[in-house]
């Protein structure tokens, strides 16, 4: 993939073609795991390689569907909006529950006790599925995901390369695998982080995108010499909650 200013948005088959490099390094991932691995502890609280792997599923099965018809009306976020929200609120359709709640839940009832070799049959055909309909889908197209403004197929797309570019890194990270992340995924990773910032790094910071993914979706710490060069910048870090 050709790279681009900060400023220009990665867009249309890009968008596809990182998505579906990400998901075939994600199922490349589950195969390599030992069934033991899979009842690893990530760095995600409270989660398992398991409920990871069964949570990528589950969004790769709701990516095209019900959620992707169109809706009325104008988008009103893009995919740096999308993560405005906050885990602990509650969610509009279901205010019992917090976004975070929400998730846990559902994770739990995905992973359903299913054994190793069914989660990783289950990813391999899920991402095949999701992305044989993803393209049916207009870019431009405007749906409403629950529990979220209404927003550009597209722009969700992006969204869902962060989610299963991140998710690979905690993957790897918990089966001692390194931080592993396809590099046509982490640019646009790089791009929405970037954009939650709203601003730009300061030269000396002197991170890769790899960093940036990292201590953007609050997997690393700010050192203190960086708090120092980013200033007033350093009070928006995790840039993701």
């Amino acid at each position: 993939m050709p790279r681009r200013s900060e400023a220009e948005a990665i867009k249309g088959d890009d968008v596809i073609h990182a998505l579906e490099a990400q998901c075939k390094e994600l199922v490349a991932l589950a195969d390599e795991l030992s069934d033991d691995e899979f009842s690893r502890e990530t760095r995600c609280p409270g989660w398992t390689v398991s409920e990871v792997v069964a949570h990528i599923e589950g969004m790769c099965l709701r990516l095209v569907g019900e959620h992707s018809q169109p809706a009325e009306g104008e988008a009103e976020i893009d995919r740096v909006g999308y993560y405005g929200y906050d885990p602990s609120s509650p969610r509009e359709d279901e205010p019992e529950k917090t976004f975070s709640e929400h998730i846990r839940d559902r994770v739990i009832e995905e992973a359903g006790g299913r054994s190793p070799s069914e989660l990783r049959e289950a990813l391999r055909s899920a991402t095949e599925q999701a992305m044989k309909r993803v393209r049916e889908v207009p870019e431009d197209r405007v749906i409403k995901r629950s529990g979220h403004p209404r927003i550009m197929f597209g722009e969700f797309v992006a969204s869902r390369v962060l989610e299963f570019g991140v998710h690979a890194m905690d993957i790897s990270h918990a089966t001692l695998r390194g931080e592993r992340i396809h590099p046509d995924a982490a640019a646009i990773v790089a791009e929405i982080l970037r954009g939650r910032l709203g601003a730009e790094l300061p030269v000396g910071m002197g991170w890769d995108e790899r960093t940036l993914i990292l201590t953007g979706t609050g997997r690393r710490q700010l050192e203190s010499n960086e708090r120092f060069i980013l200033g007033p910048l350093a009070e928006k870090f995790p840039l993701l909650s």
